[in-house]
């Protein structure tokens, strides 16, 4: 198995998650007014959407036997509306970010179908497909479910927007996204209170997976930000929904809240389970949705700030998005050395080495010694040197003195007899000596 096939045979519905939380992550920066690092949070995103997508062609042209299975299983058959999640985030991102108008109306439609589309097809699967009697409820009923939610709240929030932008058809457009924002809200609830029975009734064992449970918040947040968006556009544009304001105004304050009960339970849990659990912390592409759910909360809580002009609730929206940044962070890292270090020493054939991780920790101990002895330390003093002296006195004011200390010191350091370990040593000729 090579390289491309392991990578395809792994992937799953699941990593689009992984370009959610970053484009959402993106427009968290932009909202700050960093819109450099947001337009590259943007495209990496994307390239992370058509990276999921490619993989998933070929693991259905390759193994599609393995993706019917996972798309008929329930336990991870709610995953699939991630994908309307994706599409309507690029689309408010085109928007907000770039101001690409047709960009947005062509993901806007490529949401609507894929949530129909996909609504029809899980919840059929769902009542009519043979129920397995060896499966336990505590595997299937997990914090995934919300991602329902969370792709119908996303699809609502993508038609907000473009009723802000047609200039026919608003009123109609609204309505849809009173529809679409009313059915995730039932979706809500439901799932709501199917995890807390889960939660009550079942145990939370040490292989229970956590980071899908924070979608509980994560959801309540989405669902606040369209109430939200909803009662700014009806208040601005007037129509047959004034009379709905206050509605709109109360449970935006409803659903951020139910996201506030949950996070510390959330963080209780993880304490819990990392406490009397295993040491090792393994990865998993849950740790995205722990993003997606503090950059939706911290998302939430700013859009709040647009209904209730209140000081505490700025500086709340402030923290959470710090707090999504650092869990960002670290998700990249992780997820960035778990992409290199599976391929390596999964699909090439290095079986005839038998390396094991102890073997290779002590050779990079080896290298590091052989290193650090081929290196005088009077190379990095003179090195360091070299790097500072030119920028000290550049930030005094000598900007003509600074080349010319920089040229002397290198020349001094190229002319320094380099010792290779042996009796002889090598001097570097004057041509090589580059002095400006």
């Amino acid at each position: 198995m090579n390289i491309l096939q392991f990578a395809s045979y792994s992937v799953n519905i699941r990593w689009f998650i992984v370009g959610m939380a970053t484009i959402m992550m993106a427009l968290s920066a932009s909202s700050y007014g960093f819109s450099s690092v947001s337009s590259y949070l943007f495209i990496t995103g994307m390239g992370v959407f058509f990276t999921v997508a490619l993989f998933l062609v070929i693991k259905a042209i390759l193994y599609y036997e393995d993706l019917l299975h996972e798309l008929l299983d329930p336990e991870r058959l709610q995953y699939s509306f991630s994908l309307v999640g994706i599409a309507a985030l690029m689309g408010i991102c085109a928007s907000k970010l770039f101001g690409w108008h047709t960009v947005t109306y062509i993901f806007w439609y490529a949401a609507l179908v894929l949530w129909v589309s996909i609504t029809l097809s899980t919840f059929t699967i769902l009542f009519l497909y043979r129920k397995s009697e060896d499966r336990k409820i505590e595997d299937v009923l997990h914090g995934g479910w919300f991602f329902v939610t969370t792709g119908t709240q996303f699809t609502a929030l993508l038609s907000v927007d473009v009723a802000g932008q047609m200039t026919g058809h608003t009123l109609l457009i609204q309505y849809f996204s009173f529809a679409l924002w009313s059915v995730g809200t039932f979706l809500y609830l439901i799932c709501m209170t199917l995890m807390i029975w889960r939660l009550v009734f079942y145990p939370v064992t040490r292989d229970t997976e956590l980071s899908p449970y924070w979608m509980n918040t994560g959801a309540a947040a989405v669902t606040t930000v369209v109430c939200a968006a909803l009662y700014q556009q009806v208040q601005m544009t007037g129509g047959p929904f004034v009379d709905l304001l206050p509605f709109l105004k109360g449970f935006s304050l409803f659903f951020w809240s139910i996201g506030l009960w949950w996070l510390p339970f959330l963080i209780i849990l993880a304490i819990r389970k990392q406490v009397y659990g295993s040491r090792a912390i393994p990865f998993t592409v849950g740790y995205w949705e722990i993003v997606l759910s503090l950059s939706l909360y911290a998302a939430g809580t700013k859009q709040l700030t647009g209904l209730f002009d209140e000081h505490v609730i700025i500086m709340f929206s402030l923290y959470c998005s710090i707090a999504g940044a650092l869990v960002y962070c670290f998700a990249s890292a992780f997820t960035l050395a778990h992409l290199i270090v599976i391929p390596v020493w999964k699909t090439i054939a290095l079986q005839a080495l038998t390396i094991k991780w102890y073997s290779l920790r002590r050779r990079a101990i080896h290298i590091l010694q052989i290193a650090v002895c081929s290196f005088s330390i009077r190379w990095f003093v003179t090195t360091m040197v070299t790097i500072t002296l030119p920028l000290v006195s550049a930030s005094h004011g000598y900007y003509q003195v600074s080349p010319n200390v920089g040229s002397l010191t290198g020349s001094l350091l190229l002319r320094e007899p380099i010792h290779t370990g042996g009796k002889h040593t090598q001097n570097i000729s004057d041509d090589y000596i580059l002095i400006s």
